[in-house]
C-alpha cells in the first residue's frame, strides 16, 4: 500500500496542519543553499552567514552589563583562592599551588562572534540529529530500495528540514512531509505493509521522538531568538570566563584549588551548573603512559565538588588533545535584581589548565575555528585563515590533527617553567616530519597570530576612539548614571561577600 500526507494526517491533524502554518510563513527558514561571506559591524567578522548576527550595538550592551557579574566571579575567587595563589617564584607549590587566576569579559566582536557561531551549529546539528533518529525508526520497519543507502536518505531528510526551525518541535509534520516524499521518490519499501499497519508503525514513529529530551535552546515553539538580549546571553554563555593557571597541577595540588571552590558552594556563593573533565584519548597516549599522568585531577575529587554543587560531573574524551577542567557557572543573584535586570542572567565558565597547555591553547582555538566555515572570526584574522587554509587541507588534515594531539600531551607533561617551554617541540622534535608541512608548525602559527593579535588590538582601541568621540551630551549623562549604577552594585557585592 502506498501512503500519502493526507492520509498521514491521522496522527496529529491539528498539529500537522498548524506546524505546516507555521513553517510557511518563514519561506526564508529553508536551508541554505550556498555559504555566503559576510562583512557586517564596526568590528567586522567572516563568516558562512552574518544574517543572524546580534547588532553591534546589542552586542556592545551585553558586554558593558556583564561587569558586575565579572566582579561577582572575581570576588568569589579572590575570598577563596588568593591564599592559594603564589606568593613569588620560590614559593612552595603545596602551600600556594596556582600561579595566577584571572577573570575577564568578552569584547563585543568576540560575543557577536560566539553567537554567530553557536546559533548556526545548533540548529544544523539538531537537524542532523533529527535526521538520523528518523531514519533509524523508518529503518526498523522498512526496507531500502535496491541502490539506496542510509546515509543518502539521512541527507535527503535534512533536506527537507527549515534550517531555523527546532525540528523536534514539529515531529508530526516532519514525519509526515518525509514519509510523503520518500514515497514519491521510491527510496523505502512501502508496499510490504497495509494502510492500517502503516498508520500503526507512523504512530510508533511519532511516540519515539517525542521521548527525546527537548531542546536547551527553544522558547515556545522557535529557537531562542539570537538577535535579542536575552539570545546574545544565552547562546555566548561565556561572556564571563575565569581562568585559574596552576603553578603545580597534578592532583594532590589541583585538589586543594577544588575544595576551595567547594567551600564557596558549601557558602551559597557559587552556583556551579556542571563540570567537565576534558582527558586526552587512551588510544592517542605515548607508549607506556595512562589517563592518569595527564589529569589535572582525580575522579573522586571532581565527583566530591559535583555532589556538592548537585550537578553532574562530564567526562569529556578530548578530541584535539586539549586537557583541562572546565566548571560552568550561573552568575545570576539576587544581587543583581534591582535596575530591571539588566546585570542579571549571565552564566560564565571557569578554566582550570597549566602555564604550558594554556599557552598552546590560544593558539590552536583559532586553528579550530577555522577548520569550520560556520565559526566566525574577526577580519583582522583573515591573513591566518589564508595561510593556515593554504596548507591544512584534505592531504595534511590527519597529520596535522596527530600532530596537534601530541603536541598537547607533550606541554602537558613538561616540567614547570622548563627552560624550553618559550617554544613548542617542533614538527620534527615529534616524529612528524615529512608528514605536517613545516608551515603549520605552532611555532610559525604563533608568529603570525601575534601579528594579527597587534592589529586586533589596534582596532579595538580605534573602535573605542570612535565611540567615544560620538557621544552626545545625552548620552554621556547616560552613561555617568550607568556606570554609577554599576559601581553601587559592585560596593553592594564587596558588602555581601566581606560578610
Amino acid at each position: 500500500m502506498l501512503i500519502n500526507i493526507n492520509k498521514f494526517q491521522f496522527l496529529c491533524p491539528n498539529t500537522v496542519k498548524k506546524n505546516r502554518q507555521y513553517i510557511s510563513k518563514y519561506p526564508n527558514l529553508a536551508p541554505l543553499q550556498k555559504d555566503t561571506v559576510s562583512f557586517s559591524g564596526q568590528g567586522k567578522l567572516i563568516a558562512e552567514s552574518m544574517v543572524d548576527a546580534p547588532a553591534e550595538r546589542t552586542c556592545r550592551q551585553v558586554e558593558v552589563n556583564a561587569e558586575p557579574a565579572r566582579f561577582y566571579l572575581e570576588s568569589i575567587l579572590d575570598k577563596y583562592l588568593k591564599p592559594l595563589t603564589q606568593v613569588n617564584s620560590e614559593s612552595n607549590p603545596k602551600d600556594f599551588p596556582i600561579l595566577e587566576y584571572s577573570t575577564r569579559i568578552k569584547k563585543s566582536t568576540s560575543i557577536r562572534e560566539k553567537v554567530v557561531s553557536k546559533y548556526s551549529k545548533v540548529y544544523s546539528t539538531e537537524a542532523d540529529e533529527f535526521s538520523c533518529h528518523l531514519i533509524d525508526e523508518f529503518m526498523k520497519y522498512f526496507e531500502l530500495k535496491d541502490g539506496i543507502s542510509k546515509n543518502f536518505i539521512i541527507q535527503e531528510a535534512k533536506k527537507l528540514i527549515a534550517s531555523k526551525v527546532p525540528p523536534y518541535e514539529f515531529i508530526s509534520y516532519y514525519v509526515s512531509t518525509i514519509a510523503s516524499d520518500f514515497q514519491d521518490k521510491n527510496y523505502l519499501n512501502f508496499r510490504d505493509f497495509s494502510d492500517d499497519k502503516q498508520k500503526q508503525i507512523f504512530s510508533q514513529i511519532v511516540d519515539s521522538l517525542e521521548e527525546v529530551p527537548k531542546s536547551s535552546h527553544t522558547e515556545g515553539a522557535a529557537y531562542i531568538e539570537p538577535t535579542s538580549i536575552k539570545g546574545v546571553k544565552h547562546y555566548a554563555n561565556d561572556i564571563v570566563g575565569a581562568r585559574i593557571t596552576m603553578k603545580e597541577s597534578d592532583p594532590e595540588y589541583t585538589g586543594l584549588v577544588l575544595s576551595a571552590l567547594k567551600q564557596a558552594v558549601d557558602d551559597g556563593l557559587l552556583k556551579i551548573t556542571s563540570i567537565e573533565n576534558n582527558l586526552p584519548d587512551p588510544k592517542k597516549l605515548p607508549q607506556g603512559k595512562e589517563i592518569s599522568d595527564y589529569a589535572y585531577a582525580t575522579d573522586s575529587q571532581l565527583r566530591n565538588l559535583a555532589k556538592a554543587a548537585d550537578t553532574q560531573l562530564i567526562r569529556n574524551k578530548s578530541k584535539s588533545g586539549y586537557i583541562a577542567i572546565h566548571i560552568n557557572v550561573d552568575l545570576s543573584s539576587p544581587l543583581f535584581s534591582c535596575y530591571k535586570g539588566v546585570f542579571d542572567g549571565y552564566s560564565g565558565e571557569i578554566q582550570i589548565l597549566g602555564t604550558d597547555v594554556e599557552k598552546l591553547k590560544d593558539i590552536e582555538d583559532l586553528c579550530y575555528k577555522l577548520k569550520d566555515d560556520k565559526n566566525a572570526i574577526r577580519s583582522e584574522y583573515k591573513p591566518f585563515k589564508t595561510y593556515f587554509k593554504k596548507y591544512y587541507n584534505a592531504e595534511t588534515k590527519d597529520a596535522f590533527e596527530d600532530y596537534t594531539y601530541a603536541l598537547y600531551l607533550a606541554q602537558r607533561t613538561l616540567p614547570p617553567f622548563a627552560k624550553h617551554s618559550e617554544y613548542f617541540p617542533s614538527i620534527a622534535e615529534l616524529g612528524f616530519e615529512g608528514k605536517v608541512p613545516n608551515e603549520l608548525d605552532f611555532n610559525n602559527l604563533k608568529d603570525l597570530k601575534d601579528k594579527c593579535d597587534h592589529v586586533a588590538k589596534l582596532v579595538q582601541k580605534q573602535e573605542e576612539l570612535n565611540d567615544t568621540s560620538k557621544g552626545s551630551h545625552t548620552e554621556t549623562l547616560k552613561t555617568i548614571k550607568h556606570n554609577g549604577n554599576i559601581k553601587t552594585v559592585k560596593s553592594l557585592i564587596s558588602y555581601i561577600l566581606k560578610g
